[in-house]
């Protein structure tokens, strides 16, 4: 579904990332997990020409997405992220309804679409509809924000830390809805996170970058029981001790 082929950004003589070659299958969520700066939300946004690439091609079910304006390609996209980005002078519906909008869909499709998915994300739309990004609280802000991406019914869907600005609970939650709609509706998806648990939590495969390069790329269970790379070691290290120090604390031997 999303093909990526000696992909490149380069900066002068910085290379934000470097021959990146990484296909996404129709239905799968592929995480971008690294530390700051190593590629991974450059990478997003060139999938979506936010970012034009210095070299390589990107293909969106088979056609180079080069050959399509740029506004035409990221109406066929959804976006989400972690500042989430509503337009605080419009209503939560108002909000959802903008690209559905932008594609000159009927105003009553308009209507049905943005009640299911407000719905779909857990806010009744008599109470939400009419409000204010102001009157919503962090998470219920972050759901308006999925709904606004899922809103013209994309196949593929980009997600730059999406559930990094709320607190934990909120974050857990919002992670388990998450996949539960994405699988519901059968969305190809690219995370970007640097999260190592929510990586192994929500992924079908990791891709692992540092410094514009990719180490590794697997499943979960791959890239915890095989790492091929020192840094991926050490990255998958990090739940591990998380999950001993918590055995640790609830007087249990700690996990092999």
């Amino acid at each position: 579904m999303i093909e990526l082929e000696n992909l490149s950004k380069h900066y002068g003589d910085l290379a934000a990332v470097d021959g990146l070659d990484l296909h996404v299958a129709r239905g799968e969520l592929l995480v971008l997990l690294g530390g700051s700066g190593c590629g991974k939300t450059t990478t997003l946004k060139m999938i979506n020409r936010l970012i034009e690439p210095s070299a390589g091609t990107v293909r969106i079910a088979g056609e180079d997405t080069s050959a399509l304006a740029a506004p035409q390609l990221r109406r066929r996209i959804g976006y989400a992220f972690q500042q989430i980005g509503l337009f605080p002078h419009l209503d939560v519906a108002e909000n959802v309804a903008i690209t559905p909008r932008l594609l000159d869909w009927p105003e009553d499709r308009v209507r049905e679409r943005v009640d299911a998915l407000l719905r779909l994300v857990e806010l009744d739309p008599e109470t939400f509809r009419n409000r204010w990004p102001a009157q919503l609280s962090g998470g219920q802000q972050q759901r308006v924000g999925l709904a606004r991406a899922f809103a013209a019914e994309p196949e593929v869907v980009l997600l730059d830390e999406p559930f990094g600005a709320v607190d934990p609970i909120t974050r857990d939650r919002l992670q388990r809805w998450f996949q539960a709609v994405r699988r519901e509706l059968g969305l190809t998806a690219v995370f970007v996170t640097h999260d190592v648990v929510e990586a192994l939590l929500l992924g079908d495969r990791i891709a692992v970058l540092d410094a514009g390069r990719l180490l590794q790329v697997g499943s979960p269970d791959a890239l915890l029981q095989h790492p091929a790379h020192e840094k991926v070691a050490e990255l998958m290290a990090t739940p591990r001790r998380q999950a001993a120090a918590v055995d640790a604390l609830l007087g249990r031997p700690a996990s092999a």
